[in-house]
This record gives C-alpha cells, structure tokens and sequence, in this order.
C-alpha cells in the first residue's frame, strides 16, 4: 500500500513540474512580446538561422555574431544577417549592403543551400559596380566547406585597396596566387545593367560577361571580358556550392572618416 502511494506521489509530482514548465514557457512568450529585451533574445536565435527565398532558391544568410572573435572570414570582417544588410526587394531582387552602426561595418553574404554542381551560373546584376570603394569586394562564387581557398571559383569585383590599379575586377580559380589561376580586367560600365557567367564543366570553366541582361551571349561589342581555363585546379568536386558577398578587403586599414558603404544588387540567378 505504501509502495503504490509513493508511485502515486512521484507521478503526481512529475505532471505538476510538466504543468509548471508550460506555465513558464507560456509566460516567457507572452512577455517576449511586451518586453524590448526578451524580443531581442528571441530576434537574436531566429536571426542566426535566417534563410532568404531569391530566384526560385532557398538562400543562407550568414552571421558573425556567434563566432568567438565576433568576425568572420573573407577579409575577418563583421557579417550581418539583418534585413538592412541583405534583403530581398518587391521586385524579386536580392539586395547585400555594407553598413556602418555602432562604429563597425557590417558586410553581407548568402550561400545557396544545396549544392548544383555542373552547371552554367548566370549572374544578372544591377548597378555601378565600377564605382565601389577601393576596399569593397563584390563577389560571386563557388565555394566547397571545409576546403579553405580550394575548390573555388570566383568572379569579384574589387580594386582590392589600391585606388590607382587600372583593374577592378577578376576571374579566378583559387589558389589564385597562382599567376595563370587569374584573369584580371578593367569592368568600365556605360549603364547599370550587366550579366556574368560561371561555366563550371569537369576540367574546365569559362567566364564571360557583358553589358545588359542577356541569358544568351550577346554581340562582342556587349562584351566585357571573358577567359577560359583548363589548369590543374579547377574544383574536381561538384558539391561546392554557390556564395555570393559582399566585403571590405584590410578593413583595418580603412581611414575611420572614409565611407566604404556599397550595395551589390543581383537581378536575378540561374543555372543550367
């Protein structure tokens, strides 16, 4: 009798701690509204895991905030997953934007969930990329996790600090230290409009862009620049997958009174 009186005890126990944790729960949500802190907890986790819906794809927004030194690479920059760096607009297109607030500068990137493997990527992007500040990179690549500056293939955008070089722009296949691993050229656009292409086949990319937003080459006076490479590099493994960023290069070197702000706008992504 006293046995079956204490499973009793410790049941009843058990549904009432269960009860009380509900309670709580219930409570933190309802307060979480109401209250500015708990609602930026609550905005904080959801923000870590934000995904975007661009093209007809599902897109990783990437964040430095929970790294331990609070930056991240390329450049160990501050990354931001706040709809004030990346967004999509009304018109369907993706927006990345370096701001500046609490006396940082907060860079933008998002990742293609899955990877697509071969295929030919097709970049259509909106505005004066010739005109970003000489410490902003624009990019947009191929990349496979874990690899560290192997297994990628990049278009970027950047006069990587020096305000005099003549070029502001490359192809490359990283390492891309490696002399025949990159293409550089002079992107001088008579408009906004201009399209860029990964061509990723095994043992060979090409590259290719032009004025205005084709999704077929266009006539060579539309074209800008355009290169083919067969090296040794070139990614064997097709699960890397599609980044597109924006950055500042040796942001400490940045002149604090300087304003690198930049936007990258992507009109639209494809792949074939």
């Amino acid at each position: 009798m006293k046995r079956k009186t204490l499973l009793s005890t410790v049941s009843e126990y058990k549904t009432n701690l269960f009860v009380f944790k509900v309670l709580i729960l219930c409570a933190l949500l309802i307060l979480s509204n109401k209250n500015p802190v708990l609602a930026r907890v609550e905005s904080k986790i959801e923000k870590s895991e934000r995904i975007i819906s661009f093209s007809g794809f599902e897109w990783q927004v990437k964040s430095s905030l929970n790294s331990k030194s609070g930056t991240l690479g390329p450049g160990n920059n501050y990354f931001s997953d706040s709809k004030k760096n990346v967004w999509v607009d009304d018109n369907g297109w993706l927006h990345l934007k370096i701001t500046r607030w609490n006396d940082k500068w907060y860079c933008a990137e998002v990742t293609l969930m899955q990877p697509l493997v071969y295929k030919r990527y097709i970049f259509q992007v909106t505005g004066q990329i010739d005109q970003f500040h000489p410490n902003v990179v624009g990019g947009l690549f191929t990349y496979l996790d874990g690899t560290d500056e192997s297994e990628e293939i990049d278009i970027e955008f950047s006069k990587w600090g020096d305000k005099n070089k003549m070029s502001n722009a490359q192809y490359a296949i990283q390492p891309s230290e490696i002399k025949a691993n990159k293409n550089s050229f002079k992107l001088e656009l008579t408009g906004d409009a201009t399209t860029h292409i990964i061509d990723w086949k095994p043992g060979k990319i090409d590259f290719i862009s032009y004025h205005g937003h084709n999704t077929t080459t266009p006539d060579s006076a539309m074209i800008i620049n355009k290169w083919s490479y067969s090296g040794k590099d070139v990614p064997v493994n097709p699960n890397g997958k599609i980044h597109i960023n924006l950055w500042l290069f040796k942001r400490k070197l940045i002149d604090p009174a300087d304003h690198p702000e930049a936007e990258l706008i992507i009109r639209s992504f494809q792949a074939f």
